[in-house]
């Protein structure tokens, strides 16, 4: 049975950002919500400096308390472990994002994505347009939408519906990978079948120390975090 994990290699991953850009265009995410972020931390006093980038996403966790709670089922594991969301049965109760651990999950906005580029202003008089006029001329409300995401009831914009990270499904399921997966330059995030013995999650799952954010938690994630070599002394 196929149980799709993601890998963050927190050794080869540079801190520069783009699983958060990419996320935003691929996924048309509302001004104001990331739905891949990244914490930092700095330790220590000067010369004796810690710093520490830890990219942060929805765990598509094995026991989700996201769809623990979901009265209508919108929440709901796919047949690949996937945490994914139905948007027609989506009630934007708000239970959801509560009851997420991790803060993965955000009320969609009432400002959509095309709105945004509405309000862009005239940055330079008479030389640059704004985006009222962008929409005009290419005759549509958001020229980066992608048809292909309709299928697949995304972007999930209804105000207050349940907005994360989905895995790009529109992609995998198409035998794709998330397009932060593929945009890495640093290829520091590894996706793929947990439970193939012979692919790349097993076995760097088996190579390195691999953590979960939350243990406690009882939630069971399927993000992993890898640094350091299983000690083999």
């Amino acid at each position: 049975m196929t149980r799709y994990a993601m890998i963050l290699n927190l050794h080869d991953c540079v801190g520069c950002g783009t699983c958060d850009i990419v996320c935003k265009i691929e996924n048309q995410v509302p001004q104001g919500v990331f739905l891949s972020h990244h914490v930092t931390e700095t330790t220590g006093e000067f010369p004796k400096l810690r710093y520490s980038y830890r990219p942060i996403m929805c765990n598509h966790c094995e026991k989700p308390a996201c769809a623990q709670v979901c009265p209508s089922g919108a929440l709901h594991k796919d047949e690949w472990g996937l945490t994914v969301v139905d948007s027609d049965k989506c009630v934007s109760c708000g239970s959801c994002a509560k009851a997420c651990p991790y803060g993965a999950i955000t009320p969609a906005p009432d400002k959509t994505a095309a709105d945004n580029l509405a309000d862009v202003p005239t940055l330079i008089a008479d030389c640059t347009a704004n985006g009222k006029e962008v929409q005009e001329a290419v005759e549509s409300d958001y020229p980066m939408h992608d048809p292909a995401l309709d299928e697949f009831e995304l972007p999930l914009l209804k105000k207050g519906s349940a907005l994360k990270c989905q895995m790009c499904k529109h992609l995998v399921y198409h035998g794709d990978v998330p397009r932060c997966v593929e945009a890495c330059p640093a290829h520091a995030r590894i996706f793929g079948d947990e439970e193939d013995i012979y692919g790349e999650i097993h076995q760097l799952k088996e190579m390195y120390d691999a953590s979960v954010l939350m243990p406690e938690k009882g939630t069971g994630p399927h993000v992993y975090y890898i640094r350091e070599f299983h000690k083999t002394w």
